[in-house]
């Protein structure tokens, strides 16, 4: 159904593809596989038109196509999703959803009323089918993303491509996602499904191409390599899944650095209240929407005054400013809404921050990220000029090279490729036994068990509506058990 050949792409004097080849047949969904900078975004833009390869060649259906753009693109049947979000906040979620394929009567008037209803049956398989009036802005980020795969789906394209859909979304999102991919690949349609979650992968795909430095590994039959052997592949030697994090314990003794009492979820009209030891790292779970980003938001000064303890001292957070100059770091997952300053270079943004720390101030810019194993060319390049995911670990670097006294982080690791989050989770790790703490939502359980399950001076703890419902240590946090604990029981009680 799809074939491209040879095809080659260069930025300057990066090399994002090189002499690459894929053919995807129909009715299959197709996995991509590959580290932050590996070609694999490049890849399915230039099949989107969104890109237009140096050299190479594209053919739909054995016939060769000319795509330069996205409307040549949607004429021979390819409709694609980016990591970049192409809602339009002014507009309702109706308004958005329809926006690529709105309805028309007489061949000009706008038929409003069959947009309304498709719009409505297409949201009720999305589980949103109550926002269908609200303005796009109201949405929450995992909300906005299934809005997104849904403004794919009404297109009902040939071809379906999927740049990491699912990395802000939720469990329950997800397996919304797995369910209408797998009734797309039924009438024969294909996908390419980009996602750097190996469950997602094995779940949801027929096969699985393996991008490296801007080539492609290889190309495989889902059940032919398991998780170690696509990663070894992917990062190009031997790698084995799920190593222990080195023990998180200090020097200090896990003493407690902060001491909030009355965190507020104004939502449910609840608070909760948190002790955070020196050297401690608390993994936060739950179903979207139940509390997690507010404590982390709350205790960095984002929504209002909280009291609280800092190494012994009483003290009001009011802003971000002066959670900062506590020492204080927030880490968002939301790179483009809260992260990157996107006129800047590298060095501006590792050093936005550097005028507010008390602390200690950074180290040399080409210090920071080599130790944060940034690829680029050079400091002064413009940061959006580097992969996603590259933009995401100069984002941490920023905060990380401050030495802080307290991380916290909302998702941040959303978008980053495997090798990658492993790493970050090592540093992460390194900061904490030093005497950093952190506090680290994450809306994939199994990154709160990479993270928290092999360390000796972790929790993980899982709210629901606004509670603090279950708190897991060290063998007991598996995937099983922080799901289990999102989910009311028959007579009201939580497992």
């Amino acid at each position: 159904m799809l074939h491209l050949e040879n095809v080659s792409k260069t930025y300057g004097h990066v090399r994002a593809l090189e002499d690459v080849s894929l053919t995807v047949n129909q009715g299959e969904i197709r996995g991509i596989l590959g580290g932050n900078g590996s070609g694999k975004s490049t890849l399915v833009k230039i099949a989107g038109g969104t890109v237009v390869p140096d050299t190479g060649s594209l053919h739909i259906a054995g016939r060769k196509a000319a795509i330069k753009s996205p409307r040549d693109a949607k004429r021979n049947g390819i409709v694609m999703t980016s990591q970049e979000l192409s809602v339009m906040p002014n507009l309702t979620v109706c308004e958005n959803l329809m926006l690529c394929r709105f309805p028309v009567r007489a061949g000009v008037f706008a038929d409003r009323r069959k947009a309304r209803q498709t719009c409505r049956e297409m949201l009720r398989d999305l589980g949103l089918e109550h926002r269908c009036d609200a303005a796009v802005g109201s949405l929450p980020k995992n909300e906005l993303y299934m809005l997104e795969f849904g403004k794919a789906l009404v297109q009902d394209s040939d071809i379906l491509m999927l740049d990491e859909i699912t990395s802000a979304l939720y469990s329950e999102n997800v397996d919304i996602v797995r369910k209408k991919l797998k009734e797309y690949k039924a009438k024969g349609k294909t996908v390419l499904f980009i996602s750097h979650r190996m469950d997602e992968l094995y779940s949801i795909c027929d096969s699985v191409t393996v991008m490296r430095n801007g080539e492609a590994a290889g190309t495989f039959g889902i059940d032919e390599k398991n998780e170690s052997e696509l990663l070894s592949l992917m990062v190009g030697g031997d790698y084995e899944l799920g190593g222990r994090i080195e023990s998180t314990l200090c020097e200090k003794g896990g003493r407690p650095i902060v001491k909030a009492d009355r965190i507020p979820i104004p939502r449910y009209g609840k608070s909760v209240s948190l002790e955070i030891a020196h050297g401690e790292i608390i993994g936060v779970a739950g179903l979207q929407g139940h509390g997690q980003a507010e404590i982390v938001r709350t205790l960095h000064g984002l929504l209002g005054d909280v009291d609280m303890n800092v190494e012994g001292i009483p003290v009001t957070i009011r802003n971000p400013r002066q959670a900062v100059e506590k020492g204080f770091a927030f880490i968002s997952g939301d790179r483009e809404g809260e992260g990157v300053f996107k006129e800047h270079s590298i060095a501006d943004n590792l050093v936005a921050v550097e005028d507010l720390v008390k602390r200690k101030r950074p180290g040399a810019v080409a210090d920071v990220l080599a130790a944060i194993k940034v690829k680029y060319a050079n400091i002064h390049q413009n940061l959006t000029s580097l992969s996603g995911g590259n933009q995401q670990k100069v984002i941490v670097g920023r905060w990380t090279s401050t030495n802080p006294l307290l991380i916290l982080a909302d998702d941040p690791t959303k978008g980053i490729d495997v090798l990658a989050r492993s790493e970050l989770h090592a540093l992460f790790a390194g900061m904490t036994k030093r005497g950093s703490s952190l506090v680290m939502v994450s809306s994939d359980e199994q990154e709160l068990v990479s993270l928290c399950g092999h360390s000796d001076n972790s929790r993980v703890i899982v709210l629901y509506e606004g509670a603090i419902v279950c708190t897991l240590r060290g063998a007991d946090i598996t995937r099983d058990n922080i799901v289990a604990a999102t989910i009311p029981q028959k007579n009201g009680a939580l497992s």
